[in-house]
């Protein structure tokens, strides 16, 4: 589930107008560290949320009762913390497709091989 703890309101309300492009930028704005993709899926996450207006009204009373929405210490280039999500591999650049595991397929060659030299050299004889 995505933290929308330190989410802008403005971004939770373009979320939940439906206006995508304005919640990326807002989050944008607000978390520079965020690359693009980064920011789609943390905006995708909060989308499947099943509660958009509740965390409007959070963030917005967290807002108003002074609460700073970056907390205590801060730093505007601080460094950038991973997005929770089960659908985003580590191993895996933005827009690649993950390769299945060849290390089988490349043991059976290799066994393929030693038994057609092995045969070679005991029926060459």
């Amino acid at each position: 589930m995505a933290d929308t703890h330190n989410i802008p309101p403005q971004v939770l309300q373009a979320v939940q107008r439906g206006n995508l492009i304005e919640a990326i930028k807002f989050l944008r704005q607000h978390k520079p560290q965020l690359g693009l993709a980064e920011a789609k899926a943390l905006i995708e996450a909060i989308q499947r949320q099943a509660n958009v207006p509740a965390l409007v009204q959070k963030a917005q009373a967290r807002v108003e009762g002074g609460m700073h929405p970056h907390g205590p210490a801060h730093t505007p280039h601080g460094p950038a913390h991973p997005i929770p999500s089960s659908m985003m591999n580590p191993h895996v650049s933005p827009g690649e497709v993950p390769r299945t595991g060849s290390g089988s397929v490349f043991a059976v060659m290799v066994i393929a091989i030693v038994v057609v030299v092995a045969a070679a050299v005991y029926f060459g004889k």
